[in-house]
C-alpha cells in the first residue's frame, strides 16, 4: 500500500454544452462535491508487487465496505478505507475463473471455473462454485456440461455469465443455457439457442443481464436474414416468454452486447457502422442509434469494455462506458492518440445528440456516476506524463466543470501513470476508485481521486 499525491482541484478552462460554444468552466460548489473527514488515500501496485499478477480483469464491484476484483486467477475483497487486503482466493486445482454474473446477491456470486487457453489448445468453462463475499470462501463445486447445438462447442466455450436469480443461477453459455439450483449447483434444466423468427436454431447468445427477476440476453445466429434477437427468459423454466429479431441491413453484425435493461439497449456492429437497438418492455424493438463508423473520431464509444473481458469465445458481460438514464444515454467518442475527444448526449427516442462536451487536453474515459444533476465523468491525459482528472458535467446542457485531479505515477522512477484506457471507474465514499482490467508489472492497478 502506497499513500500518493493529493488530489486538487483547479479552475481549468473547459468546453461543453451547446457544440458550437465553448463555455468557460468556473470553480462551483454544486451538489456532489466532496465533504466530511478526510479519508486515507491508498494505491495497489503491480510494478509495486502490491497485488498478484492475473492475466485479465473479468469485473469489479463496490460491495458493502469492500472493493471486490474478480480475476482470472484469484478474487479479492480490499477494504475501502484503507485498501487493506481483506481475503484472496485462488481459482481451485490450478484452473482459472472464466466468468460471473453481472451483480452479487445476497452478498454472493457464482464463478465459472475452467483450464487456460494454451497455445492452439481450446480451453475451457466448464465448472462452477459458489462464493460469500464475507469471508471469500467457496461453497459447493461442480461440473457445469451446458450443451451445445454445434458438438465441436463443448469444448471451445471459455467464457459463460452465471447470474443468481432467486433460487437458480442463471447461466449462459455461447449456444446453450441452463439453470442450477443455487443450494445445491445441481443442474435442473438446460437448453440450446433457436429464433423465432426464422426457425433458425444455431444461435448463440452473446451477453444477459437480469432484469425484475428475469433473464435479458442478446444473441444471433449463424444464418438468415436477422441480426440482433433481444430475448427474456423466466429462469424458473427456460422458457422464452419475449423475443423480437432486428432484419440485417447490409453486412453482418458482431461485437454484440448488453448495455442497459431499464430500458434494453443493446449494440452491434460491421466494418461501416456501429448501431445501438434499443427496445421496449415488451421487447419491441423501437429505434435504431447511429452510432457512428467503427475506430473513427466520431464512433460512440458505448461499448469501451474499459480493459476487462478477454477475447474467449462464449458469453461475457462487460460494464462499458456508457450510463443510461431517462431518455437519454451518455457516452465517449473513440479516444484516438493526441487528440480531444468528446462526451455525448445522445436522444433514445430520436438517435439525435443533445449536446457535446469535451476537456482541453484530456480523452474522457467514461462516465461514471450521476449525482444531483451533474454528471462525473473521468478523464486521462493526452500525453502519459499528465494529471488523471474526474470533471462534472451538467445533464441538462453538458456544461463542464473541474472536480478532482491528481498525477498519478506508475513508479518513484517513472514519469509516466497508468493507461486511463484499461481501468473501470466507481463513485463511493466521496472519491473515485479506478481500478485495472489488465495486469502489468510496471503499472499501478488500483488508484483514487478525491479532494483533501
Amino acid at each position: 500500500m502506497v499513500v500518493v499525491a493529493a488530489a486538487v482541484v483547479l479552475p481549468i478552462a473547459l468546453s461543453g454544452g451547446d457544440p458550437k460554444q465553448d463555455q468557460a468552466a468556473q470553480p462551483s460548489a454544486n451538489p456532489g462535491s466532496p465533504g466530511g473527514s478526510p479519508k486515507v488515500k491508498w494505491e495497489l501496485s503491480g510494478a509495486k508487487q502490491d497485488v498478484p499478477e492475473y492475466k485479465h480483469g473479468i469485473t469489479t464491484w463496490l460491495h458493502d465496505d469492500d472493493l471486490v476484483v474478480v480475476r482470472d486467477r484469484y478474487v479479492a475483497a480490499f477494504t475501502r478505507v484503507n485498501g487493506k487486503q481483506r481475503w484472496l482466493t485462488k481459482a481451485p486445482d490450478g484452473k482459472i475463473f472464466c466468468g460471473t454474473g453481472v451483480e452479487p446477491v445476497g452478498g454472493k456470486i457464482v464463478l465459472a471455473f475452467g483450464k487456460a487457453k494454451v497455445g492452439k489448445e481450446d480451453g475451457s468453462c466448464d465448472n462452477a462454485t459458489i462464493l460469500d463475499l464475507k469471508d471469500g470462501k467457496l461453497g459447493w463445486q461442480v461440473p457445469m456440461v451446458v450443451p451445445q447445438k454445434m458438438q465441436d462447442r463443448v469444448v471451445s466455450v471459455e467464457a459463460v455469465v452465471t447470474q443468481i436469480m432467486g433460487d437458480v443461477v442463471f447461466v449462459t453459455a455461447d449456444q446453450g443455457y441452463a439453470a442450477l439450483d443455487l443450494a445445491t449447483g445441481a443442474i435442473k434444466w438446460t437448453k440450446t439457442f433457436s429464433r423465432k423468427a426464422d426457425g433458425e436454431d444455431t444461435c448463440a447468445g452473446h451477453d444477459m443481464m437480469p432484469r425484475d427477476g428475469k433473464a435479458i440476453v442478446v444473441a444471433s445466429c449463424l444464418t438468415g436474414d436477422f441480426s440482433v434477437t433481444a430475448l427474456q427468459i423466466d429462469p424458473a423454466t427456460g422458457n422464452v416468454e419475449l423475443e423480437d429479431s432486428v432484419p440485417h441491413s447490409g453486412y453482418s453484425i458482431s461485437g454484440i452486447g448488453l448495455l442497459s435493461v431499464k430500458p434494453v439497449l443493446a449494440y452491434g456492429s460491421n466494418t461501416e457502422q456501429g448501431t445501438y437497438f434499443l427496445f421496449d418492455d415488451n421487447m419491441k424493438l423501437k429505434s435504431k442509434i447511429d452510432g457512428g463508423k467503427p475506430k473513427s473520431e466520431d464512433e460512440l464509444d458505448g461499448t469501451s469494455p474499459q480493459g476487462f473481458g478477454s477475447l474467449a469465445s462464449g458469453t461475457q458481460h462487460q460494464t462499458s462506458a456508457i450510463i443510461v438514464e431517462g431518455d437519454t444515454f451518455y457516452t465517449p467518442t473513440r479516444t484516438i492518440g493526441g487528440e480531444v475527444n468528446k462526451l455525448v448526449a445522445v436522444d433514445l427516442n430520436t438517435g439525435q445528440r443533445k449536446w457535446t462536451a469535451s476537456v482541453p487536453e484530456g480523452t474522457i474515459q467514461a462516465p461514471i456516476k450521476i449525482v444531483d444533476g451533474q454528471l462525473l465523468a473521468q478523464v486521462g491525459p493526452i500525453h502519459n506524463t499528465g494529471p488523471q482528472r474526474t470533471v462534472k458535467i451538467a445533464v441538462t446542457d453538458g456544461k463542464v466543470t473541474p472536480f478532482l485531479e491528481a498525477q498519478i505515477r506508475n513508479s518513484d522512477q517513472d514519469d509516466t501513470g497508468p493507461i486511463p484506457g484499461f481501468f473501470r471507474y466507481l463513485w463511493a465514499d466521496d472519491r473515485v476508485y479506478a481500478v485495472a482490467g489488465r495486469w502489468s508489472n510496471l503499472s499501478v492497478d488500483v488508484f483514487l481521486l478525491q479532494a483533501e
